[in-house]
This record gives C-alpha cells, structure tokens and sequence, in this order.
C-alpha cells in the first residue's frame, strides 16, 4: 500500500489472493488506493465477493477479469461494471462462475464433454457436430496465434491437443457453457465434475455460492468415497453452522460438509484449489 502510493501506481495485474488481501487492508484501515485507475484479476477464479471489496478499495479503478491459462492468456475479459444484479443472483444460485465474453483474437468453443479421452485429427464436419448449444455444459476448447500449440517433446500432447483439418486446438481442461448473450461460464475443472445418483454437479457452481458466505474464506467440492464433500475454510475470527450452510445449498444435495483451518491450494497464485492433495487428506482422516 505505501509503495502503490509513493509511486502513485495506475494499474496493476495479480491473483485474486493478491488482490482481496490488498482489499481487506484497505477497508479495515480506511485507506482507499485513489491512485489505481486499472485493476486486472486473473490466474484463478475469480468470485463475486473479491470484486465487490475491490470496487471499495480502489474506488477510482476499472476493474476486470482475466480467464486464461498457461496456453493461452488472455482467453476472456469481464469488466466488473457489466455485471448485472441477474448475474450475480445466477452466481449465487449455482449456475457458475461468469467470465465474460471471448477475446477476438482466438476461437473459443464448448465441445460435448469428453475429458479423459484423445481426440485426435479429425474433420471440419466432425467437429462442428461435437459443438453444443447454448446453454449447454461441455469442455471448453481454443484456437489462435497465442494459443501454445504444443509442449516439450510433446509431452501431453494426446491429452490436451487435437486438428480439426491442419487447424490445432487446445483443450483447457475446463468446463463451462455459453448464455444467450455469448458470454462464457465456468463450471470449473473436468476432472472435478462429480457424476452420481443425484445427476451431474460441477465443482465451481457450488463454490461460488458458498464463497458468497462473508464467512467463508475459501471453499472445495469433493468426492470422497462416493460421497459429494464440501469443504470450507472459514475467514479468521469467524464462525459458522456446517448445517445452516447445507440448507442454503439444498439444491447440491450434499451429503457432508467438513471445516478445515486451511484448503491446500497452488503454491503460486495461492488460489486454486489442489483437488487431488484435499481428497487424499480427506481419506485419510475419515
């Protein structure tokens, strides 16, 4: 804070761990960063409640979000300013996570989710087949200059890259679908979606509206032993009913929901969640 002002800094680029504790320094002490004219969030998602203290703390920045990954970034930009009350009601309500609409330097498209298998070269009339509409949840695929088109001695390359005629794609891993307006949603990664004998649930529509908690600093779906689990970290000094929460998301049908002082996450934005480390020690204390 003391550097962004001696140096009346204009605009800056972080994670969103980053850029909410910059936020919560702010409100605590009463210190806007008036300076600040541009703020962009990225390398993680990105939820409504870290936007709504940014706007606060930096009352004088426009502040957007980034969706993109190592292959290829940016891949979509939301400005916080067009995000309507709808959206962030659907946010709450598990419908996802909204990341705005594609950048127009890239093609990005859902495909009928086949995450896990290789694609491979196939045709123009193939692929457009493998498209789905609207509305419709599906694996998230990009093409473009910027789009990394393959890695050191094509090591994963069969998982995550395939043709369409000389044309190559990128599979993000991701899941997500498009709205009426074209704009793109995130339902999180593919291989965290749950399939059971309640249907299909998606890793960030149920974080998200959990996350919406004031409560609850950070928040993970998993599966542990045919159960759906919901994790939460709650925020220091705070306290909350595991069950009050289970109530607020009937629709998830969760079967439990644990509290853990601290979620692993990445070492490098410390915001996205390490799915495999959180089951294991889930079963090992269960």
């Amino acid at each position: 804070m003391d550097q962004i002002e001696r140096h009346q800094v204009s605009s800056t680029a972080a994670s969103p761990a980053f850029i909410e504790r910059l936020a919560d320094e702010c409100i605590r002490a009463s210190r806007p960063l008036v300076s600040l004219k541009k703020v962009f969030l990225g390398g993680a998602p990105v939820f409504p409640r870290v936007l709504e203290r940014a706007r606060k703390a930096f009352p004088n920045a426009a502040i957007t979000t980034v969706y993109g990954s190592t292959e290829a970034e940016p891949m979509a930009e939301l400005a916080f300013n067009s995000i309507s009350e709808e959206d962030f009601a659907a946010m709450r309500n598990g419908r996802g996570l909204l990341v705005g609409a594609p950048v127009s330097s890239l093609q990005l498209r859902v495909i009928r989710d086949q995450w896990g298998k290789p694609i491979g070269r196939i045709k123009a009339s193939e692929f457009a087949e493998m498209n789905v509409p609207a509305g419709h949840p599906g694996e998230i695929v990009i093409s473009g200059e910027h789009v990394l088109p393959g890695y050191l001695h094509g090591e994963g390359e069969s998982e995550t890259k395939f043709d369409v005629d000389a044309v190559r794609w990128h599979r993000t891993g991701d899941l997500g679908y498009f709205d009426s307006r074209d704009r793109l949603w995130l339902l999180g990664r593919g291989n965290a979606k749950i399939e059971d004998r309640h249907g299909t649930l998606y890793s960030l529509s149920v974080e998200c509206a959990a996350q919406q908690d004031p409560r609850i600093a950070r928040a993970a779906l998993v599966e542990v032993h045919g159960e759906r689990v919901l994790v939460l970290q709650p925020r220091s000094g705070y306290e909350f009913e595991t069950e009050t929460c289970k109530r607020q998301l009937a629709w998830a049908s969760l079967d439990r929901l644990v509290a853990l002082a601290r979620i692993p996450v990445d070492k490098r934005h410390n915001a996205k969640i390490d799915y495999e480390l959180l089951k294991l020690l889930l079963q090992r204390g269960s």
